[in-house]
């Protein structure tokens, strides 16, 4: 399970596969708001 970070701001969506973290990190560099991300791992 992994979560993201968002500016330093941990997301509370959990998502349950690497691949999916790696999706929403991208969806939210696309939104401009988003300057630094991060995927911590839950497990």
């Amino acid at each position: 399970m992994y979560q993201i970070k968002v500016c330093g701001v941990l997301m509370p969506t959990i998502y349950w596969s690497l691949r999916e973290a790696i999706m929403a990190c991208q969806a939210e560099k696309e939104r401009g708001i988003a300057v630094f991300t991060e995927i911590v791992s839950l497990s």
